[in-house]
């Protein structure tokens, strides 16, 4: 483990654990006192300098949960050193840093997976499956919305510009929802961006009370809300609208998503992972509307289904389900929503193949 943080011990740690054909040999962090905690609470090795940690254990196989900005760097120590992957999303910090780690992954032949524990999400699943099935036809329109009334982390993991890799809301959670749309949709590769991204929230002082944490308005440089417009090679188009903070009516965060084909389409809501979904469509003389009977898994249960999906990747050598490749068309829209806010106009993507 490289990162034991919250979402490090929480969300990756504890489940290896679980795993009968999972030996834990050793975690690694900058902070001293969290890692003699961790390390401690675990019995296992501990190390300040992950370098260090990955030309002493060799290990097969290593979870990075870092702040994003450190992403790319240490993934591809670990890569470089033979252990197979899995790093918190997203990815890297930009496309051109997630193309290098797509790259060498692939040169390697190391199983990288990303840490989008919301797609382990049932609903999900079964919004694949309607795609998969025909049952949505030609898919024209995403929407994708992910939204808190106030939540700006206040840690500097989120908020300092160098660890969180240079993005706000968009980077931190809009990921996520752009990786939930594209999932449905089969992974479309984006052709056109536009956007815009505001500060609005983060540098009032008045605003630090009702938000995550704390932090110095002054020195707040990120974005707190954003929204884009997306254009698909296969002339589908997708809208996103992600914030830290809004003024709205729901307590904390909400995401909804809304994907429609000529054949059928569908709404989901949830938080960063989607726990209820709908299809809707017609018969021949009928609209209807039908809702799955699904099990709501928490937050770690899917955690866990991730890194138990991660380690068998690693075992059979099978590709896994969330791939570095599908982080590229992520990164290609984001990018381009943030250049599309600076220089005011539509922005031409290309994701690499790799």
């Amino acid at each position: 483990m490289i990162g034991v943080g919250g979402h490090g011990r929480n969300r990756h740690l504890i489940y290896y654990y679980k795993l009968p054909n999972v030996e834990v040999v050793a975690v690694a962090d900058v902070d001293r006192e969290r890692l003699e905690r961790i390390s401690g609470e675990f019995k296992v090795k501990g190390y300040l300098d992950y370098r260090e940690m990955l030309d002493r254990e060799r290990p097969d196989a290593v979870s990075v949960v870092t702040p994003t900005g450190l992403h790319a760097e240490v993934v591809l120590e670990a890569i470089r050193r033979g252990a197979h992957v899995l790093v918190d999303k997203p990815l890297a910090h930009n496309l051109e840093e997630a193309a290098k780690v797509v790259s060498e992954a692939k040169n390697r032949r190391r199983i990288l997976m990303v840490g989008y524990w919301s797609r382990f999400s049932p609903a999900l699943d079964y919004a694949i499956e309607l795609r998969e099935g025909g049952w949505l036809g030609d898919i024209y329109v995403a929407y994708a919305y992910l939204v808190r009334r106030r939540g700006i982390p206040g840690k500097p993991t989120f908020i300092d510009k160098r660890l969180s890799g240079g993005g706000g809301a968009l980077l931190d959670i809009g990921c996520y929802a752009i990786d939930n749309v594209l999932s449905i949709m089969g992974f479309p590769t984006p052709v056109a961006v536009s956007g815009a991204v505001y500060t609005k929230f983060g540098r009032n002082p008045e605003e630090v009370r009702f938000n995550w944490g704390s932090w110095d308005p002054s020195s707040f440089e990120l974005e707190d809300y954003a929204v884009g417009f997306v254009r698909f090679s296969n002339g589908a188009s997708m809208l996103i609208e992600v914030g830290w903070a809004a003024n709205v009516q729901y307590p904390g965060e909400e995401m909804r998503l809304r994907i429609l084909g000529d054949r059928g389409g569908i709404e989901a809501r949830g938080h960063e992972a989607i726990i209820e979904v709908s299809y809707h469509s017609r018969t021949k003389r009928h609209l209807y509307d039908a809702k799955p009977v699904l099990r709501t898994p928490s937050p770690e249960e899917m955690s866990f289904e991730m890194v138990k999906t991660f380690v068998e990747s690693v075992v059979s050598g099978r590709e896994p389900p969330v791939t570095g490749e599908q982080s590229l068309l992520i990164h290609a829209i984001i990018d381009g929503i943030y250049e599309s806010a600076i220089k005011g106009e539509e922005i031409k993507v290309k994701p690499p193949t790799i």
